[in-house]
């Protein structure tokens, strides 16, 4: 047997006691190739989630686990017994951070908390390209959660005022139906996925207030927001912790929590994805891992860990408040996730085409036959004419309908309703592209037995 050390680094300087313990357990194996495996990148992804998906997979393969340490506040170190000598290290630096990691070779896997930008994928075509399904993985779907104390009263603001808060020009909790008192403001760093998110969502060119306290952490950001009864603050959904998360809405929609389905169908507001990218080739190693992470096993420690994994459910919901799409829908279970395009055009993107596979494996379980599928489409109010939105929506709908018939699904029934429902606002790109969707429903084919139905879930209009 030897020794297999796993090392997730984070910010800050390894100590030396640890890093001579650790010269001195190698020194004492085997002379064996090591191999070396490396993921640099979101805080969010790396500070829980990517540890506890390495100790599983190390445990998949039969390693032992012999040592953990935290030589800092934001490092661990693993050390396993196994048959053969791997370290690999994750670096929880912030996503900007794990993009140059991976584009200058330095690590093999870059975690991030939002999608590549296309100058990184200019910048990185020395690796292939990071838009490719072979190279870009959704790990997870995370909603940012704005928290508050327990005992603050304010249940819901829309996402103006979370701006206005964080700008600090709403001072004061009764300026947002809460109980007089100063508002104290807590935000993730600079080199955060968290915060370029909440910044690319919320405050767009809004300048964060100078009285706002940063924090490399989302654990000690949540608990500064839990200690504080003046306290708001914007964590990953698997970091509320003892604090609480408001709802949100915005113009012209109702407000949503970031409850499973509305962050699943990424309805939800401040809703995103994980993820894992790699080189056009990865070495197997990689590939096995991130296959392992991205599997049953894997998706259940997404899970565990809090955030929302890679599968599909079926909900039942409240009947749609809009009378054209209530009556298509009827009888019918609202399913996790949704097919979104971009402006003007009908094509799927990563995630759609394994949301297709996944839907597929979902319906051919013993538990779901005798399930047909429902479609129901949506454009945004920028796209076209009202009737010419329709059309689109229902080219749209045909898309995904002849996806999942070359499947061999059953659709029972496919319809494009244009631009009404909308679940974001549509004065910004992000919320356009929101209400451009497919939404999937399911019923049983008449004549066969309804599957169990899930508790009802406030979701969609």
């Amino acid at each position: 047997m030897v020794g297999v050390a796993i090392r997730v680094r984070g910010r800050g300087r390894r100590l030396a006691g640890v890093a001579v313990m650790a010269g001195l357990l190698f020194a004492a194996l085997p002379a064996l190739a090591t191999t070396r495996l490396c993921l640099s990148g979101s805080n969010t992804v790396g500070e829980h989630l990517a540890p506890a998906l390495v100790k599983a997979w190390a445990e998949r393969q039969g390693w032992r686990l012999a040592n953990e340490s935290r030589p800092a506040p934001d490092t661990t170190q693993l050390v396993f017994a196994g048959d053969a000598a791997v370290q690999v290290e994750v670096r929880a630096q912030g996503t900007s951070s794990g993009f140059a990691a991976l584009r200058d070779g330095q690590c093999d896997i870059w975690m991030a908390s939002r999608s590549a930008r296309p100058a990184e994928v200019e910048a990185a075509r020395g690796i292939g390209r990071l838009y490719e399904r072979g190279q870009e993985h959704v790990l997870a779907l995370d909603g940012l959660a704005v928290i508050v104390h327990p005992s603050n009263t304010v249940t819901a603001l829309t996402v103006a005022q979370v701006r206005d808060l964080f700008a600090g020009r709403l001072r004061d909790w009764s300026q947002v139906g809460g109980r007089p008192g100063p508002v104290t403001l807590h935000a993730r760093d600079e080199a955060s996925g968290t915060y370029d998110t909440f910044r690319s969502l919320v405050l767009g060119e809004t300048v964060l207030a100078r009285t706002t306290l940063r924090y490399e952490s989302t654990d000690r950001l949540a608990a500064a927001v839990a200690a504080d009864p003046r306290a708001i603050g914007v964590v990953g959904l698997a970091g509320v912790g003892r604090a609480r998360a408001v709802a949100l809405s915005d113009e012209g929609t109702r407000p949503l929590p970031p409850n499973t389905l509305a962050v699943a169908t990424e309805d939800y507001l401040l809703s995103r994805r994980l993820l894992f990218y790699t080189a056009a080739q990865p070495r197997a190693e990689v590939k096995a891992f991130i296959d392992f992470a991205l599997g049953p096993s894997g998706q259940a420690v997404v899970r565990e860990v809090g955030f929302v994994p890679q599968e599909v459910a079926a909900f039942a919901v409240p009947p749609p408040t809009h009378p054209e799409k209530r009556e298509i829908v009827a009888g019918a279970r609202r399913v996790g996730l949704n097919f979104r395009f971009g402006e003007g055009i009908a094509l799927l993107d990563n995630k759609a085409l394994e949301d297709v596979e996944r839907l597929a494996q979902f319906l051919r379980r013993p538990g779901q036959s005798g399930q047909e599928i429902v479609l129901v489409g949506f454009a945004d109010r920028s796209e076209m004419s009202p009737f010419a939105a329709i059309a689109l929506s229902n080219d749209r709908v045909d898309l995904v309908a002849d996806a999942l018939r070359r499947q061999g699904l059953r659709v029972a029934r496919q319809r494009g309703l244009g631009q009404i429902a909308p679940v974001a606002s549509n004065a910004t790109p992000q919320g356009r592209e929101r209400n451009r969707r497919v939404e999937v429903w399911i019923r049983p084919v008449a004549g066969t037995a309804a599957a169990p139905r899930a508790a009802l879930t406030s979701a969609g209009g």
